[in-house]
């Protein structure tokens, strides 16, 4: 009876905390979109090249957590960049992305094409632009992004201390190891805990480059004590600090100033209960992470969200994704002007054709998906089947029967204009 009494307090207990050691931290901290446009002449190529970078970024995070992507050439090349924070587990550092790269959409609207973007989350960092930006150190986007509550729960003086002396410890540690740290400092009952981390090709680059960039964090994150929380969010660079513990790291390595009492008793202690409090927390916040996308999903498409899911002509946007290899440049069979088209394999065995739409607002989706209902129906000799649709994921796709040598093409392309006129 007592051992099921204490799995339901820890199971309590996990429901309670914040879920700040467990979690992918895809929290947006700051966007920065670019005011330069691509011409008319410029605008399908450089979409184009964009999307194909996206692509390509995906894997290799997957793979190695960061990932540098040229593709293109002349004045319509895309460059992109994107890197996790180190202390994320391979799981949580793939979470993040693919959130930060729904995100990154949001800067490249498809009747402008922006030639430029950037999306800072706490967890993840995802950048595109039409120069090699891949060495730069600072820029004038740079920004600091300061919370929105001040400290009140004790010593202001001795906080605003601790702060300073947490992100120059971070900052001089960080360019020792491998452009990355995390610590806190804690003196007088007041803890403040940090993160810095360097981006990768600046790492590579010269240890000089990484130091500047944090140095110049440092001075700036100071504007924002005495609030509880700053960022300094560099083009070669981030920092943090905060009142809340978020980083995931089982231990302190900035050394801690007063309370020199050993505590490794305590924490030995306390293995168990915390590894199967983290197990539990980390269930918990996959559920509740799930149960808000489906909220923000029936918020987005309202009553047709039912309708959607119980269609067999809805397709989940992973399974697309997955089919065609992440979209990758060798399944491309062609593209129109609305949008590319990509071989896939769907899990079943059956090989598809599907077409990724430029457009992306939720104006559309009640149309659109109208529209596929009543196309999907339509059997023609002359018009490619079109299997379903999807309308969840971060872009909208049409799921056609493949027709091989290349037919496909000739329909989708010449003979199909119906559907481009619809869509």
């Amino acid at each position: 009876m007592s051992n099921f009494l204490l799995f339901l307090l820890l199971i309590f207990f996990s429901f309670s905390a914040k879920p700040s050691l467990c979690e992918p931290r895809a929290t947006q901290a700051a966007m920065i979109c670019s005011n330069r446009t691509a011409s008319m002449s410029q605008r399908q190529n450089f979409i184009s090249n964009f999307l194909a970078t996206m692509d390509a970024v995906t894997p290799l995070i997957a793979t190695q957590r960061y990932a540098t992507v040229v593709n293109g050439t002349g004045n319509t090349t895309v460059y992109t960049f994107g890197e996790c924070m180190k202390d994320l587990s391979r799981n949580d550092c793939n979470l993040c992305f693919a959130q930060c790269k729904t995100q990154i959409l949001r800067c490249l609207p498809f009747q402008l094409a922006r030639r430029g973007g950037r999306v800072f989350f706490d967890g993840c960092y995802l950048r595109y632009d039409d120069y090699d930006f891949f060495n730069e150190t600072l820029s004038s986007n740079d920004t600091t992004v300061c919370g929105k509550t001040e400290f009140g729960s004790g010593n202001k003086t001795v906080f605003g201390d601790n702060a300073i002396e947490l992100v120059r410890n971070l900052s001089a540690e960080a360019v020792k190891n491998d452009g990355f740290f995390v610590g806190s400092v804690s003196r007088s009952d007041v803890s403040v805990f940090g993160l810095a981390q360097c981006w990768e090709p600046l790492t590579a680059m010269n240890v000089s480059a990484c130091e500047d960039c944090l140095l110049n964090a440092v001075s700036r994150i100071r504007s924002c004590i005495p609030m509880e929380e700053g960022r300094a969010l560099n083009a070669g660079c981030y920092l943090r600090y905060s009142t809340q513990r978020f980083y995931n790291n089982s231990s302190d390595p900035v050394p801690v100033n007063g309370g020199g009492s050993n505590k490794l008793p305590i924490i030995l202690g306390t293995t168990s209960a915390a590894a199967f409090l983290l197990i539990v927390g980390g269930v918990v916040f996959f559920v509740k992470t799930k149960i808000l996308q489906k909220r923000r999903e029936r918020k987005q498409l309202g009553s047709l969200l039912a309708h959607v899911n119980k269609s067999k002509l809805n397709f989940s946007y992973e399974t697309l994704e997955k089919a065609t290899n992440y979209f990758h440049i060798s399944n491309k069979l062609g593209q129109g002007g609305s949008g590319s088209v990509f071989k896939g394999i769907l899990p079943d065995g059956n090989v598809v054709a599907i077409k990724r739409l430029f457009f992306n607002t939720r104006q559309w989706v009640d149309h659109f998906f109208n529209e596929v209902n009543l196309i999907s129906g339509i059997d023609h000799k002359n018009l490619v089947k079109l299997l379903g649709c999807s309308i969840t994921g971060p872009e909208s796709l049409l799921v056609y029967e493949f027709v091989p040598n290349q037919s496909l093409h000739e329909c989708l392309f010449g003979c199909f204009l119906i559907y481009e006129s619809l869509f």
